[in-house]
C-alpha cells in the first residue's frame, strides 16, 4: 500500500513536470505569462509554507524577504551587470542573510508577539525602501534591460518569453525538490513535531528556538529566491514589494490549497492567480467572489484543496 502510495506520488509529480515543461511550448502568449507568474509565485509560497506549514509561524514580515530578493537582483544586474544565474544565487544569499537577522529577534516571541513584530519588520522595510529613492526607486521604482545567458560562445535572450518561462521552471523545479527533501528529512519531522505540540518537542531535548529559527530562514530564504524571480520576470522592483500585501498574500495562498502539503501553495497561487487574471477583466469585485471560495473551500476542508485530496486518499 506505501510503495503503492509512492509510486502514485511519483507518477503525478513527474505528469505534473511533464505538463509544464510541454506547456512552455504550446500555451498562446498571455496564458505563458501567467503560468511564468505562478511558478515565481509558488517559490514564494512554497518556502512559505515551510514556516506556517511546518513549524505553525505566521509571519506578517515576508515582504522584507520578497522584497529583499527583488532588489537584490534588480541592483546586482543594474549596477554589478551580473549575470542572471549569479544575480537569482544572491537573491537566496540575500534573503538567508536577512531573515536570519530578522528571525534571531521573532522567532523567540510568542505567536501574537511574533506576528506583531514581523508586521513591524515589514513596514520598516516598507518606509525605508519608499524613502531611499536614490537606492530603490521609492514608488516608482527601478527598471533594468537583463543581460543574455551565456553558455561559452553562444548566448540567449531571457527576453525571449521560453527562455524567461524554463529558467523559471527550473527554480520552480529545484525549490521543491529541496524543499521536499527537508520535509521528508528528520529535520521536517522535528519541524512538524513544533507545530504539533512545542512543548513536548522541547520536553523531547529538542531546541524550539534554533528549530524554528532555522525554518524561519529557510523559508524567507525562498521568498527571496521568488522576488528574485518575478523581478526577472517583469524587469521591475518597486517599494511596494516591501508591503504588508506581500506577507499577506502567501497566507491566502498556502490556506487555499492546504498547509504543510508544499504542493498545495502551488495550487492555491494558481487558482487565485487564474481568478485574479480571468474574473478581474469582466467584474471589477472580483474578489467578493473569491472571498466567498475562500470560505467555500475552508469550511469543507480546513487543510485546503490539496490537504482534502491527501485526506481522501488515506481513507
Amino acid at each position: 500500500m506505501v510503495i503503492f502510495k509512492k509510486n502514485k506520488f511519483l507518477f503525478i509529480t513527474l505528469l505534473s513536470l511533464a505538463l509544464l515543461v510541454i506547456f512552455g511550448f504550446t500555451l498562446p502568449r498571455g496564458a505563458r505569462t501567467l503560468l511564468i507568474q505562478i511558478m515565481a509565485f509558488s517559490v514564494f509560497a512554497m518556502g512559505y509554507d515551510i514556516s506556517l506549514g511546518f513549524t505553525d509561524q505566521c509571519s506578517l514580515g515576508h515582504s522584507v524577504f520578497f522584497g529583499t530578493g527583488a532588489y537584490t537582483f534588480m541592483l546586482s544586474t543594474l549596477h554589478f551587470h551580473s549575470g542572471i544565474f549569479y544575480s537569482i544565487s544572491l537573491c537566496f544569499i540575500a534573503g538567508l542573510g536577512v531573515s536570519l537577522a530578522t528571525g534571531v529577534i521573532a522567532v523567540r516571541l510568542s505567536k501574537a508577539y511574533f506576528v506583531i513584530v514581523t508586521a513591524v519588520f515589514s513596514s520598516i522595510f516598507h518606509l525605508f525602501a519608499i524613502d531611499m529613492i536614490w537606492l530603490t526607486g521609492g514608488d516608482d521604482g527601478l527598471s533594468v534591460n537583463l543581460p543574455p545567458i551565456t553558455f561559452g560562445s553562444a548566448s540567449i535572450s531571457v527576453y525571449n518569453p521560453l527562455v524567461n518561462y524554463y529558467v523559471v521552471l527550473f527554480f520552480l523545479v529545484v525549490t521543491y525538490l529541496v524543499l521536499r527533501r527537508i520535509s521528508r528529512a528528520p529535520l521536517g519531522r522535528v519541524f512538524l513535531s513544533i507545530k504539533e505540540n512545542e512543548e513536548r518537542a522541547e520536553f523531547l531535548g529538542y531546541n524550539v528556538i534554533r528549530y524554528k529559527l532555522i525554518a524561519f530562514v529557510i523559508s524567507g530564504s525562498f521568498a527571496a529566491l521568488g522576488g528574485g524571480l518575478y523581478a526577472m520576470t517583469i524587469r521591475y522592483a518597486s517599494a511596494d514589494f516591501f508591503s504588508l500585501y506581500w506577507s499577506i498574500i502567501p497566507i491566502v495562498w498556502c490556506l487555499i490549497g492546504g498547509l504543510g502539503t508544499l504542493a498545495g501553495p502551488f495550487l492555491g497561487v494558481a487558482l487565485m492567480s487564474v481568478f485574479q487574471y480571468y474574473v478581474s477583466a469582466w467584474w471589477t469585485y472580483y474578489m467578493i467572489i473569491f472571498g466567498a471560495i475562500i470560505l467555500i473551500i475552508l469550511r469543507v476542508s480546513k487543510k485546503g484543496i490539496f490537504g482534502y485530496f491527501m485526506n481522501k486518499d488515506l481513507r
